[in-house]
């Protein structure tokens, strides 16, 4: 502080940030702190960055007025912290600074903020202090809804809405002799109003419709908010400043900080795209397009946000042809980057083998765009890794009900997931996208990463009735965002496509028409108000006819198995549960000569050894296997395999399952070219078959199978048509075999199978009614509903109804006296070590005893993302263990996928 303290402005007097007793400065001021939070919104928001031209043409306002009402708005976001009660808590003792007055601090600085403005900001409007239109004469009333929705987002800065209910100003903010907390913070309003010069659009406050746009728009904008917020909040860019100085000239220093943090962090500048040619360019070599590759190099591509459903059979080159299209949207201008939404975590390591380093062929070489995988096993681009995650000097919490805004950085970096939403290529869950609807602290951010990506969703087939409602709704906020999206499936009932169609149309704002088209392989193409559904040609080299056998017995499947080896085979045995995979598996371990040729692979296994069993997989039954490797190899496995890895099996085995399920793992068998073999001939292991079955007709042979697929009349109606087909006929077959799964009447479903249907029926309901009550309100804008609070702590929404909340378990083992990771000594081992179980199943694990507290301190201060982990010592848990041949072994056996 300046040693002529009568002459600071009042507002010098208050810190944002502090941290009493360390050398240098030990404070931040408030006013500092504001400004550089909004020098970074001012770079995010270059009047030439495509997010800022999207906001503006959707507000119909001009990019510079634009960006200086939001920028202005957000160096308001802190406002809060100009309350006595909360100059108390960072208990500085500084000269100058606002003295306490005994005000208790009993909710959060953001609700502070917004207590401060609704009370005084009509006040300040009159006075000029907001840079008003001196000749308005709006009548206030008219503008209090208005103004409550503009101000959401920035107020709400700390991940979730805000308002201040029944609270007092008088009982948060005071007076002394020196200074008057609400004057300061007038005086702060008033000078930054000159220093940014905010233009309010009057007109297009006071209009209807106008707001329901930007109510739309301010999810967007509350992620914006946040980002620069955090990145502001970065104390290697900058640094604590006690001196006062003029906002204009700290200002300029803001600016110049602000634009080195962002390169630091890999937000400077989008990345530029690079029109497509062909998959030469790519691939550097002459590669004959598939017909569906064909039709996305050639397609006309619309003026506004579209949407494509590619479905092909397997071996198309559905992702390389997603890949096109992306590319090409990206070079029109229809996006800054991507995110690949796959079903689960195997699928996104797929995903991310698969494109190796493609995402740099989208990109000028210049760009150096960011690549980052779901989770941090493996990731492509380090170097944005390590510096949105570099270490720096923490502030110190303000109190338990207010984390500092890099605390809440560094946690929810901290879980790489979410990390590749922020990414300009993410390949992540479709999780993480999907928890955007939901009221999760920080969703604006996810809703951020997404808005002005091309969003790729990959199997929609395999979604649930709730997550297909889910989807739904991310579908239609994309499109209302101004995105376009991508999705692929191999074989997709006709009433889904035309789901996933009207939820798109919706978001556009229109109609939707029928869809027609009874084809396959199709290609669905929907923008403005229009769809074009059109036919492809299917390569011969990918037709294929599949035979159907069936077993009625584990023990016949084993038999089978044992002849394979026989017969120096590779075989892939399909599970529907961990459990009967890891039995099967000891099984055949036990009649094999060469007992190291068996695999299991299921997701129950810590991160290390997944990715050594992934690896050992692709090896063993990859494309590039060899005859010698390849022989006598057996793999047990569950859903994990054709989810996720390009392998092939010269015979397969698998439980029944519904038919789109089976059709997904025939795909894997005899997939690749190996010269002369027996036809492909798919066994099911299911029950005998029954015309008219009894109500528990799978459940006495097949209890796993049962409790995973509970509408059994799903797994019946499978076995009837694959009895009557006697094969999986692709592509020719393809619809029937789905149509007369999922679009048969009731009447034809056995009696006794009648109430599982009901039941199905009655649940998907129930669950579509649940998904939209559990998500957010997108289009009523980023406002908190005082009537019913989404956003209680308590409340346990997720992304997926059928699974449990799932957590993130890292194991640990004992070195001499101390404990180390479970995967000691690798490249990322905090990651490594860590696999994912459901809470039930984490409540069976033993706690970590309490003379290792300590221990586990340490290791959570060098690795930070441990922080939000639970620890396990698996050599010290009497009932559940670990093994790195077969996984997680729990106390009791569950049946789960």
């Amino acid at each position: 502080m300046s040693a002529d303290n009568d002459a600071i402005a009042f507002y010098h007097r208050y810190a944002g940030k502090a941290m009493p007793g360390q050398s240098g400065d030990s404070c931040h001021l408030l006013a500092w702190h504001s400004l550089d939070v909004a020098a970074v919104g001012w770079h995010l928001l270059a009047p030439e960055r495509p997010l800022t031209q999207q906001l503006a043409l959707r507000l119909g306002i001009e990019t510079e007025p634009l960006r200086r009402l939001l920028v202005f708005l957000l160096g308001l976001h802190d406002l809060g912290k100009f309350s006595r009660a909360f100059q108390e808590v960072l208990k500085l003792t500084l000269e100058g600074m606002a003295k306490p007055l005994g005000k208790p601090y009993l909710e959060r600085h953001d609700r502070l903020g917004v207590l401060l403005w609704d009370a005084w900001w009509r006040q300040w409007r009159r006075e000029g202090v907001l840079h008003w239109p001196p000749d308005d004469q709006t009548p206030a009333r008219k503008l209090l809804e208005p103004m409550a929705s503009l101000m959401a987002p920035f107020f709400g800065h700390h991940g979730r809405p805000v308002v201040t209910g029944r609270l007092n100003v008088e009982a948060f903010y005071g007076s002394d002799a020196q200074v008057d907390d609400v004057t300061a913070a007038r005086d702060f309003i008033a000078d930054w109003a000159k220093v940014v010069e905010p233009h309010w659009p009057v007109e297009l406050l006071l209009d209807e419709e106008w707001l329901d746009v930007f109510r739309t728009l301010s999810w967007t904008i509350a992620g914006w908010a946040t980002l620069s917020d955090w990145l502001g909040s970065h104390r290697e860019y900058f640094p604590y400043c006690e001196r006062a100085m003029s906002l204009s000239e700290y200002w300029s220093r803001a600016l110049g900080q602000a634009e080195s943090v962002l390169q630091a962090t890999g937000f400077a500048a989008s990345p530029d795209p690079v029109p497509y040619e062909s998959l030469a360019q790519w691939f550097s070599a002459d590669i004959t397009p598939t017909p569906l590759q064909q039709k996305a190099e050639a397609i006309s591509l619309e003026a506004g946000p579209q949407l494509f459903i590619l479905e092909d059979v397997t071996g198309a080159g559905k992702t390389e042809a997603a890949c096109i299209l992306a590319q090409r949207l990206l070079a029109a201008g229809h996006g800054e980057g991507l995110y690949f939404a796959l079903p689960t975590m195997a699928t996104s390591n797929a995903m991310y083998a698969r494109l190796g380093d493609l995402h740099y062929r989208f990109y000028s070489a210049e760009s150096r765009p960011s690549f980052v995988l779901a989770h941090g096993a493996r990731q492509l681009n380090e170097d944005f890794e390590r510096a949105v995650m570099a270490a720096q000097p923490g502030d110190n919490d303000y109190a338990a009900i207010d984390a500092s805004a890099s605390t809440q950085c560094s946690r929810w970096l901290a879980d790489s997931n979410k990390k590749a939403l922020l990414a300009d290529v993410g390949v992540g869950t479709i999780d993480q996208a999907l928890m955007g609807l939901l009221p999760f602290r920080h969703q604006s951010l996810r809703l951020l990463g997404l808005a002005r990506k091309v969003l790729i969703v990959d199997e929609v087939h395999a979604f649930d009735h709730y997550m297909q409602t889910l989807l739904h709704q991310l579908l239609a906020h994309h499109a209302r965002q101004g995105g376009s999206a991508i999705l692929l499936t191999a074989t997709l009932p006709f009433a889904m496509r035309q789901a996933l169609v009207n939820a798109w149309q919706q978001g556009l704002g229109y109609e939707s028409a029928a869809l027609s088209s009874t084809d396959y392989p199709l290609l669905t193409h929907s923008g403005q108000g229009a769809h074009r559904e059109t036919p492809l040609a299917t390569r011969p080299e990918v037709m294929r006819r599949v035979e159907i056998g069936w077993l009625t017995q584990e023990e016949d499947a084993i038999a089978e198995v044992s002849r394979g080896i026989e017969a120096g085979d590779c075989i892939v045995w399909v599970r529907n549960t961990v459990d009967d995979a890891i039995r099967a598996w000891q099984a055949i371990r036990d009649i094999h000569s060469d007992p190291e040729r068996c695999l299991l692979f299921h997701a129950r296994f810590a991160m290390v050894d997944r990715r050594r069993i992934e690896s050992d997989v692709i090896e063993r039954f990859g494309k590039t296997s060899t005859p010698s490797i390849r022989r006598g190899q057996v793999l047990i496995t569950t859903q994990v395999f054709q989810e996720s890895l390009d392998c092939d099996a010269d015979r397969m085995i698998s439980d029944i399952a519904p038919i789109d399920l089976l059709i997904q793992r025939a795909g894997r068998l005899q997939r690749h070219q190996r010269g002369e073999r027996q036809p492909p001939r798919l066994l099911v292991l299911a029950p005998e078959w029954e015309e008219s079955p009894k109500a528990d007709w799978l459940s006495r042979a097949h209890r796993g199978t049962q409790a995973v697929y509970q509408d059994t009349s799903l797994i019946w109606l499978t076995q009837r048509v694959l009895r009557e087909l006697g094969a999986i006929e692709m592509p020719d077959a393809a619809r029937e075999l789905i149509e007369r799964v999922y679009a048969c009447s009731i009447d034809e479903i056995p009696e006794a199978l009648e109430q599982a249907r009901l039941e199905r029926s009655g649940m998907n309901k129930m669950v579509g009614s649940m998904a939209t009550h559990n998500t957010l309100d997108l289009q009523d804008g980023y406002r908190l509903n005082e009537d019913f609070d989404q956003w209680q702590e308590e409340r346990d929404v997720g992304t997926r109804l059928s699974d449990e909340s799932s957590v993130n378990v890292v194991l640990l083992k004992r070195q001499d006296d101390s404990l180390v990771l479970w995967a000691d000594g690798e490249h990322h081992a905090d990651m490594l070590s860590q696999c994912r179980l459901r809470e039930s199943q984490v409540r069976k694990l033993a706690e970590l005893p309490e003379r290792d507290a300590e221990s586990w301190e340490a290791l959570q201060e060098r690795y930070k993302a441990l922080r939000f982990t639970r620890p396990w010592l698996p050599e010290e848990d009497d009932d559940c263990r670990y093994d790195s041949q077969w996984g997680v072994e729990l106390a009791r056996s569950e049946q789960k996928r």
